[in-house]
């Protein structure tokens, strides 16, 4: 890869049961990053990675461990095989993979504040019910009136995602959101459906979400990036670190630009971009936008020929609380 790089990073919604599988492929290295996470975290990341079910792995408080890590050491193997980056980015949760990926945040650090994240995002769904839903081919425009006109006394419905021009989700209450999937489908949508999520991430029912993160977010120590970091909240390359952290205590409830984020990458020369996490969403979406630039799953890049994407779930189940304290007692020892 000699033309100029970067490596982009899922975010939720890229995990899989069995993803742990997968990430063996790495090396020894990887398992050293789960141990790592397990002592920061006190999740037991190894059995979610290879026994949790999808209903499990849908909790954020999991999901966005699992898709760092699993990304982590992604970028830690590219990395093994001379492999680097011109710039970097991140959908959504992939920004802290990004983050650590430019040298602005520490592993353990970027560790922390994912998992407290991940439990604010999580508890904020409990409490407040919500969902979202894909929308294909529509322009933007033509779903945010959609959404504009779903909205009343009983709830409302925001987009979340510009992931495409072809490609935009929508986030906010149950009822809401539907209207504007049978609103839609009227329209004339190639796709138009509610997604398997346990919240209405991106929109204001997470807004108690930001005040479980402010405190270590203002704590963290975010040194100014090494190379390009181009922030998916705003589409903007990041020039000013600590103005940057108040776009990143706002990012859980700001939409995803991730088509804004990937012309900004091609307007600072990429012409290759590598999706260093699980899964092919990054690069589907690529694909679509900017189809004079190569687009490369993880295994693309390092040459290796990818393992079926969806294992099935160990028969054991996933961990049960019970056996997360356990494993918690177990690290206390």
């Amino acid at each position: 890869m000699n033309r100029p790089t970067a490596f982009v990073f899922p975010g939720q919604g890229s995990q899989f049961p069995g993803m742990g599988r997968e990430l063996a492929r790495f090396g020894p290295a990887a398992r050293d990053l789960v141990d790592r996470a397990e002592d920061v975290t006190g999740l037991p990341v190894g059995a979610l990675m290879t026994e949790a079910d999808a209903d499990t792995l849908a909790d954020p408080e999991y999901a966005q461990v699992l898709v760092f890590v699993w990304s982590l050491a992604a970028l830690h193997r590219l990395r093994d095989r001379g492999l680097a980056p011109s710039a970097v980015a991140g959908h959504s949760l992939g920004e802290y993979t990004a983050l650590t990926a430019c040298g602005s945040l520490d592993p353990d650090t970027a560790l922390s504040l994912v998992s407290c994240r991940g439990r604010a995002m999580s508890t904020a769904a409990r409490q407040t019910a919500g969902t979202m839903a894909a929308i294909v081919g529509l322009a933007p425009e033509t779903v945010r009136r959609l959404c504009q006109e779903a909205c009343d006394d009983t709830g409302f419905a925001v987009v979340a995602n510009l992931n495409s021009p072809r490609q935009t989700v929508v986030s906010g209450t149950v009822a809401a959101v539907q209207r504007v999937v049978d609103a839609a489908r009227d329209a004339g949508a190639l796709r138009a459906r509610r997604l398997p999520v346990g919240g209405a991430y991106h929109s204001p029912l997470m807004a108690g979400a930001p005040l479980g993160l402010m405190g270590k977010l203002a704590e963290a120590r975010l040194a100014p990036p090494r190379i390009p970091l181009v922030s998916s909240a705003t589409g903007q390359l990041v020039s000013d670190i600590e103005e940057y952290r108040e776009v990143l205590f706002a990012q859980i409830l700001r939409p995803v630009r991730w088509q804004d984020t990937v012309h900004t990458l091609l307007g600072l020369g990429v012409r290759t971009f590598v999706e260093a996490g699980p899964g092919r969403v990054l690069s589907g979406l690529g694909r679509e936008m900017a189809r004079e630039a190569r687009h490369l799953s993880v295994h693309e890049a390092l040459g290796a020929t990818p393992p079926p994407t969806a294992v099935p779930a160990s028969p054991a189940g996933p961990p049960t609380a019970q056996d997360h304290v356990t494993s918690k007692a177990r690290k206390s020892t």
